[in-house]
């Protein structure tokens, strides 16, 4: 079985208005960088861009 220590829960915050929406997953040893998706933030009711915080 994988270890569970290389996966850290991150948090997503909207570049817009800055609200924590989302929570996920990220492997440390494969991702590098700070992690950013676009997602569907619903206090702007569009989609931008979401970032690590």
């Amino acid at each position: 079985m994988a270890k569970k220590e290389n996966t850290i829960l991150v948090t997503l915050a909207c570049s817009d208005c800055g609200r924590r929406n989302y929570h996920t997953h990220r492997n440390r040893n494969n991702t590098r960088q700070k992690l950013a998706l676009n997602k569907y933030c619903r206090w702007c009711r569009k989609h931008t861009a979401h970032k690590e915080v």
